[in-house]
């Protein structure tokens, strides 16, 4: 829900009629992650694309969108990235397994690199973007490589992170209201969303 509206509030979106693109850390297998690809799938097959996966075990990329079948595979399999067929990317795509240098190095770096409308942190280490290395998620243009964060996994951005990402015009839903919530109405939980990008926080 907090992603569908960001999409609409920030981005101009509409996910279930324009087509955008996700990246996520965590596996198909992972609590979060995994089932974040699961309603991406069910609810915006038409839309949504999965453009790169990192988790404990490698990550996948694709520019055209990693193939959802395969992905639905993995997510009923309870297997990790590193388990993605290769003959489901397309030319463009590439998996790697974590347990080469090569591997570990593209996965660290997936949140960094790989262009997205939508950044999703669904599983990873607490810190991962730090005040160190925020700046890391600029391109060579110093234009953010994904202008949306829906925070799903906790504590992923620090503080300080978050700051200068919002200095340079990154939108950010912050895990206390992504994934820790209880509300008695959907309409209670969108006018929240939506005060929260009037606001500006």
């Amino acid at each position: 829900v907090f992603l569908d509206v960001a999409l609409r509030q920030s981005l101009k979106i509409d996910p279930k009629k324009e087509k955008f693109s996700v990246k996520i850390t965590g596996g198909p297998d992972g609590d979060v992650a995994g089932n974040l690809m699961k309603i991406l799938i069910r609810d915006y097959k038409d839309t949504a694309k999965i453009v790169a996966v990192a988790d404990g075990f490698g990550v996948a990329e694709d520019p055209n969108g990693l193939d959802h079948g395969e992905i639905m595979r993995l997510f009923e399999a309870g297997s990790p990235i590193n388990a993605f067929n290769k003959d489901r990317l397309s030319s463009e795509g590439c998996m790697f397994d974590a347990s080469t240098d090569e591997g570990a190095s593209r996965r660290d770096t997936m949140v960094f690199r790989v262009k997205s409308d939508v950044f999703v942190p669904g599983g990873g280490r607490p810190g991962t973007i730090h005040k160190d290395n925020w700046m890391n998620f600029m391109d060579a243009n110093d234009v953010p490589t994904s202008p949306l964060i829906v925070e799903g996994a906790n504590l992923f951005n620090t503080h300080e992170a978050r700051e200068g990402l919002r200095s340079k015009g990154v939108s950010i839903v912050k895990d206390s209201s992504a994934n820790k919530f209880a509300v008695n109405g959907i309409s209670n939980l969108i006018d929240g969303i939506r005060n929260t990008f009037r606001k500006g926080r």
